[in-house]
């Protein structure tokens, strides 16, 4: 999968399927489509496999797979990111953000935000009042001096 920055807000997207998968027909179907396997058929590549360029609207991560001979779903190895699905298997993940100089980026691995602590409890004047009290320790006694 090869991307570069578009005009207009858009990302121009070439998806390569590897010769390998084999196959007489392919699509590529994801998110931008409705996973249509009807729309975004790929043509055959002169060296075996399948392309196909698209103009996405850059910004969001896009999920695909490709949809060869109408029955066997394949993902791109080259893919950004892999993410599961509802079917037990990974969705491909295309990473199309922005950064401020316009340019698409290569996805990113997120960082994990430390954990929250749970919010200190503020004791309400009742119940201070129905905390216990602790007591001070007994006063030690004074030695006894014997009588002389």
């Amino acid at each position: 999968m090869i991307k570069s920055k578009s005009t207009n807000g858009m990302a121009s997207v070439t998806f390569i399927l590897d010769p390998a998968v084999g196959g007489g027909r392919a699509v590529v179907c994801g998110d931008w489509n409705d996973w249509s396997p009807d729309r975004d058929a790929m043509s055959p590549a002169p060296e075996g496999g399948f392309t196909l360029t698209l103009e996405l609207p850059a910004g969001p991560r896009y999920r695909f797979r490709y949809l060869v001979d109408g029955e066997r779903w394949e993902n791109d190895w080259s893919a950004d990111d892999y993410l599961p699905n509802s079917f037990g298997t990974e969705d491909s993940v295309i990473d199309l953000t922005v950064a401020s100089g316009g340019a698409v980026q290569p996805a990113q691995t997120a960082k994990k935000a430390p954990a929250k602590r749970a919010p200190a409890v503020k004791k309400t004047a009742a119940a201070k009042k129905a905390a216990p009290v602790k007591k001070a320790a007994p006063a030690k006694k004074a030695a006894k001096t014997p009588p002389e």
